[in-house]
């Protein structure tokens, strides 16, 4: 019999409007998932966010915390969730690993700085209506601990082999990570981005700042989902001068702000190869 997960619904991002909500929230109860939400379609101010945030994590009654929807805003309570956090010594295996992508990146990225805590980069609860049910049947087996491994696939764009640390998510939110305390840094990783409503010009440049931030030497792979739109190849194309050399590259993976997103695990240890056209992730499941 499968363990009755506990779910907390939070917004730590911007206020979901009311029918989107409760469309969310019956996928969740179809999904057969026990959850309680904490969500309201009032916006709050950074400091109130980030003090139920910590309370809801303080509670140490979640297996996870699972973002109502992206937006904005998520930055804006990390400086708070320092001061509420840092005197609950809390290890990283009492961090609930949060569900959520786009604006939900600063926190992934927040989480593992600070407490070497996973995050599950997968749809929010206002996607689950319109994301496609095998994103959400893969993501169950995630979260139920059913999978040591997970494996996703693109096009290769440049040849080459990876090992090292995942991070990434949405490009501008991470980029704009960069400089602060709360960039995640290892000696090798892999980079994965998506984005959407952002024009070419503004991606290269968020691109460019992660790169000169984390240092050429860092990053051992790129990856591409969907930017909305918007060829990742082109991208490429625009800064191969700026990339790093002999990396493998891969475009055309199946997460972003569509209908195919598919979760990936945000620090986790992960192998990347791109050959012969295609472009496999092999992630580590460390949920165990």
């Amino acid at each position: 019999m499968e363990k009755m997960l506990r779910i907390a619904v939070v917004q730590p991002s911007s206020p979901p409007k009311e029918e989107d909500l409760a469309k969310g929230l019956e996928v969740l109860k179809e999904l057969g998932l026990s959850f309680k939400s904490f969500a309201d379609p009032t916006p709050s101010i950074p400091s109130v966010a980030a003090f139920l945030l910590a309370e809801i994590i303080a509670m140490q009654e979640f297996d996870y915390l699972w973002a109502v929807r992206g937006g904005f805003g998520a930055i804006k309570i990390l400086p708070f969730l320092d001061e509420y956090l840092k005197n609950l010594n809390l290890k990283p295996f009492q961090i609930p690993p949060i569900i959520g992508f786009s604006d939900i990146t600063a926190l992934h990225s927040y989480f593992w700085k600070k407490f070497r805590s996973i995050g599950i980069h997968a749809p929010m609860v206002v996607n689950l209506p319109t994301v496609e049910r095998d994103c959400l049947d893969l993501l169950l087996e995630i979260l139920h601990r059913k999978r040591i491994e997970l494996v996703l696939e693109g096009r290769a764009y440049r040849d080459g082999e990876a090992e090292g640390y995942l991070f990434g998510g949405n490009l501008a939110t991470f980029a704009s990570l960069c400089g602060t305390a709360y960039l995640p840094l290892e000696e090798e990783i892999i980079l994965f981005f998506e984005d959407v409503n952002e024009p070419p010009h503004r991606l290269e440049r968020a691109l460019m700042q992660v790169i000169l931030s984390i240092s050429l030497q860092r990053i051992k792979g790129i990856l591409f989902g969907d930017l909305g739109g918007i060829s990742s190849e082109a991208l490429l194309h625009s800064l191969q001068h700026n990339l790093p050399e002999n990396i493998p590259i891969g475009v055309d993976f199946p997460f972003g702000h569509g209908k195919k997103n598919y979760p990936l695990i945000f620090g986790t240890k992960a192998r990347f190869s791109c050959h012969g056209g295609k472009a496999i992730l092999n992630m580590e499941v460390p949920l165990g």
